[in-house]
């Protein structure tokens, strides 16, 4: 799976960003059953048909899974805006502001989206605080040249390095806010 918007790695973008997952893992947990984040990351997984080298892949930064680290932000997001529910640890079932949402057929939820449910803007602006404004889920706008090569504008590139690093820091937060 190439998805435009995610995480590089060995010279191509095999794993979507956490706002680009956080539709799909949505429509996962609105069958309505409590789910594991293994069982939230494996049905995701299924349903974005992701190869098996892009599950291996891991942050260029470091050894942490690619795949893992963009779906716990996913999971974390939709938890702070009350879109999902955890009745014990590392256990989610979808809310019914989540039912709703789902009703409504988003085209994406992004961070923008999220800033009308629960408690997120509390969330959402700390971590604005600690590290800028946080990048939002739109897909980077590619152009084919005649020869068939791909031309990113150079905003779009400091987008993606900016994503990049913001992605890296947030993983940084994330892994010392763990419950």
């Amino acid at each position: 799976m190439n998805i435009s918007n995610g995480v590089q790695g060995a010279g191509k973008i095999d794993v979507p960003q956490f706002q680009t997952l956080m539709l799909p893992l949505l429509k996962v947990m609105g069958c309505g059953h409590e789910m594991s984040t293994i069982q939230m990351r494996d049905a995701v997984s299924i349903n974005l048909f992701m190869t098996a080298e892009a599950l291996r892949q891991h942050l260029p930064t470091a050894p942490q899974n690619a795949f893992n680290n963009q779906m716990g932000w996913a999971i974390t997001f939709l938890y702070k805006a009350c879109l999902l529910e955890r009745p014990r640890k590392a256990t989610y079932i979808i809310s019914e502001i989540g039912k709703q949402v789902l009703l409504d057929n988003p085209v994406e939820i992004d961070a923008e989206l999220l800033r009308s449910y629960g408690d997120f803007n509390k969330f959402y602006d700390s971590l604005n605080r600690r590290i800028g404004t946080l990048p939002p889920a739109d897909s980077i706008n590619k152009q084919l040249t005649e020869e068939g090569e791909i031309e990113i504008s150079p905003s779009k590139i400091h987008r993606q390095l900016r994503d990049q690093i913001k992605t890296e820091i947030l993983q940084v937060y994330y892994l010392n806010s763990i419950d």
